[in-house]
């Protein structure tokens, strides 16, 4: 069980490094948010801090309790059947959002890259760590 939270507080920091650090600025002109963020309050912007490591516990689960039911005998099965799940189920509904929200490609590709990173971390870390 401490996989799970070893994998949520990985996702979580990688999501930061990305959503800051790496493509911050990129990625907050894509979704067209306001240059100073001024409309969100520190109280906003914790909350939503809050319910983002929440969702990574969930994640972490998943991918959990999904480990033994796949029955991979190597790390490059479970990665294998986990990246096909991404491809199944996450992929989609970032395309989703281009074509129903108009949201961009190029924010399609910025957030399908985080999403397909962090499932490798997930995975990576539930598989060692078991």
């Amino acid at each position: 069980m401490w996989s799970i939270l070893v994998t949520a507080i990985v996702l979580f920091a990688f999501g930061a490094l990305w959503f800051t650090v790496l493509f911050g600025k990129t990625w907050a002109k894509l979704m067209q948010f306001p240059q100073d963020m001024a409309g969100m309050s520190k109280k906003s912007m914790t909350k939503s801090l809050v319910l983002n490591f929440i969702l990574n516990l969930i994640i972490a689960s998943v991918v959990y309790y999904l480990f033994p039911a796949i029955l991979a005998t190597s790390y490059s099965e479970f990665l294998k059947v986990i990246l096909i799940i991404w491809l199944g189920f996450s992929f989609p509904i970032y395309a989703n959002q281009v074509l129903w929200e108009g949201k961009s490609w190029k924010l399609l590709i910025l957030n399908s890259a985080q999403g397909i990173i962090s499932f490798i971390l997930a995975s990576s870390v539930i598989y060692y760590m078991q």
